[in-house]
């Protein structure tokens, strides 16, 4: 547990009119799913052509549906964040970096972009960018808006996950990756089909277990590795 994280962010007054709104309401959601409020794990889902977060929780290995949050905004195109200015929402498996209480945009929080694979993937940019966040707003240059009312109640589960586990994987595919959608997006975009296809045996996995596979590293091209067990 990390209280005295909780207690600082609870210092914040969009924070605590958060926990004011949302925590009653999160704990009987959490329990009606038979899961602990906050869950020992907590995993988010971003698809960017559905303009989708999804949110899944875990007491255990295996993960349940918790909601989704839907954009309010969205810039750029399919295809991962290669530079500054680009306005892409970038794609891969980052996590959830540092909270933001005091957002221009209500309240947000940072994704650790750029990753390992980003800065191999995009070596011969000169600024490759950072700064991506979600958040709330209807504005967005390459960042995920939700809204004010959705970003502070999300807002408010990943703080108090934060404080039992800090880590929280975010993963941002460009769509979700079932054979169809695939294929469709393997012929519009070739060019990102490698780096595509590193990112599919992690959907494909969760979507049939319900658990994440392990992410061991990248090659040369900034594409990710995996560790999932039938893959």
């Amino acid at each position: 547990m990390q209280p005295n994280f909780l207690e600082k962010q609870l210092q914040f007054q969009r924070v605590h009119q958060a926990y004011q709104l949302y925590d009653t309401s999160l704990r009987s959601m959490f329990r009606n799913k038979e899961l602990s409020f906050p869950p020992k794990n907590l995993y988010l889902r971003v698809f960017k052509k559905e303009q989708v977060v999804e949110v899944w929780a875990s007491d255990q290995v295996q993960y349940t549906f918790i909601k989704s949050y839907s954009f309010t905004a969205i810039s750029g195109k399919l295809g991962p964040k290669q530079r500054e200015g680009d306005l892409q929402i970038p794609e891969g498996f980052y996590q959830l970096k540092t909270f933001n209480p005091i957002s221009n945009y209500h309240l947000s929080f940072k994704v650790n972009y750029p990753n390992t694979a980003d800065r191999i993937r995009n070596i011969d940019e000169v600024q490759i960018g950072g700064d991506i966040y979600i958040h709330g707003s209807n504005k967005t240059v390459g960042c995920i808006p939700l809204g004010d009312k959705n970003i502070s109640e999300l807002y408010w589960m990943c703080v108090a996950a934060y404080s039992v586990n800090s880590m929280i994987p975010i993963h941002i595919f460009p769509c979700k990756m079932n054979e169809k959608n695939a294929a469709t997006l393997y012929a519009q975009f070739p060019d990102w089909q490698p780096f595509w296809k590193s990112l599919e045996p992690m959907y494909r996995f969760f979507e049939s277990h319900k658990m994440l596979g392990e992410i061991t590293g990248c090659d040369s091209l900034g594409n990710y590795q995996l560790a999932i067990p039938w893959d």
